[in-house]
């Protein structure tokens, strides 16, 4: 095998890739051995069958072509590990000369394989990124944070059971209830057997205030203004007549606060219960703080890094980055375009953010990759990446 490479640019190359006759003779061989194992003609054994005859019934070209795309992928193998090159964009192929594999001919393959390549990156001096240890004081977790997950977990083992009187705050009530506006009902201000829990549930201003006091099957009328600053501008700022009705409503009775409480969360005592939640609520506010600090890191990085990033590798994390937004709305039921929208921004100006950062997750990856070879630090996977942001800090935090 012959392996010629041109550098078109700075990112971009080609190989000019020659496998001899009797490479490709033995390729052909080799599939037509696999394809003929399985063909059964009339008067003959199953892989039998006269090779002419073989050849044939599974067809010439079918041969060639099986042939012919294990030398394109074992030409393009070896090439790049000749030259030790990592493409970041699919391949290009154009075939210059195609074997026959006719009685007689030549059939030597030539083909020319051009894709993209990270060049050479360069790293600004990364030990004088700019970065503050963390606070421990700011990982502090208060008696009264501890009370209120206990509260919520509270809430979570709590009973409901059945109230006719009035209703009153931390009580459960399933609502129907309308909203119009100069007399036409407005979908986004209606509902139907809502769940509400007073004081708790999240309304427009003077709405709670006014379930406060009634009484399952009661129903009332009443008049808000509805808020300015939301981002449906059909109801934004306008005065509605709302229409509730009180379907049910229950007293939500808590759990007594015992062992028996907190087995129900791996726990033998209430106290155990309250120290483990404590050190999970240390954890959450050392994992915030760690991420603020690598966001930082990052940014600085971003800056350090020098490289000419190739269009395509662009392009191909654009639309990674497009396709998990896309996954991430689907499941609140909305879509790239009803997302786009709802935040004001048109589709040019939405494409172009999203090269950017397409852009600076590239040159994170890149610049990271090359602090991680200064550093000797193998990174072929998330580990190795948080160990390349822990020596940062180790070597710059103030």
């Amino acid at each position: 095998m012959e392996v010629a490479k041109k550098q078109i640019s700075k990112n971009r190359v080609k190989f000019a890739v020659k496998i001899d006759s009797l490479r490709m003779d033995d390729l052909f061989e080799e599939e037509f051995q696999k394809l003929s194992a399985s063909v059964s003609l009339p008067g003959f054994r199953p892989g039998k069958a006269p090779r002419v005859m073989a050849i044939e019934s599974i067809g010439h070209n079918r041969i060639v072509s099986y042939a012919v795309e294990r030398a394109l992928d074992e030409g393009y193998r070896q090439a790049l590990g000749e030259h030790k090159m990592f493409p970041v964009s699919q391949p290009a192929v154009s075939v210059v000369k195609h074997p026959s594999f006719l009685e007689g001919a030549d059939n030597e393959l030539e083909f020319e394989i051009e894709f993209d390549v990270l060049p050479e990156a360069k790293i600004g001096d990364y030990k004088k990124i700019k970065i503050e240890k963390i606070d421990e004081k700011k990982l502090a977790v208060t008696e009264e944070e501890v009370d209120r997950v206990i509260d919520y977990l509270s809430k979570q083992a709590s009973k409901l059971e059945p109230k006719d009187s009035p209703i009153t705050q931390g009580d459960w009530a399933e609502l129907n209830f309308s909203g119009a506006i100069k007399g036409v009902k407005k979908d986004a201000l209606s509902s139907d057997n809502f769940p509400f829990v007073v004081g708790e549930t999240k309304m427009i201003d003077g709405f709670t205030e006014q379930i406060i006091g009634m009484k399952k099957g009661d129903k009332k009328d009443f008049e808000l203004k509805i808020p300015k600053d939301i981002p449906d501008k059909d109801i934004a700022g306008k005065q509605a007549l709302f229409s509730v009705e009180i379907v049910d409503s229950k007293d939500i009775i808590g759990p007594k606060l015992d062992s028996v409480f907190a087995e129900k969360f791996g726990h033998k005592s209430v106290s155990q219960l309250r120290n483990a939640i404590k050190e999970s609520l240390i954890g959450e506010k050392r994992e915030k703080e760690v991420l603020g600090q690598r966001s930082k890191i990052s940014e600085q990085i971003i800056k350090l890094t020098k490289v000419d990033v190739p269009k395509s590798l662009v392009e191909n994390e654009s639309h990674r980055l497009k396709h998990s937004l896309e996954d991430n709305l689907k499941n609140s039921g909305q879509t790239v375009e009803t997302y786009r929208k709802k935040i004001g921004m048109d589709e040019k100006k939405f494409d172009e953010d999203l090269e950017d950062q397409a852009k600076k997750n590239i040159m994170l990856g890149v610049g990271l990759s090359e602090i991680a070879k200064a550093e000797k630090i193998e990174v072929s996977d998330k580990q190795g990446t948080d160990k390349v942001f822990e020596r940062i800090v180790e070597l710059c935090a103030q």
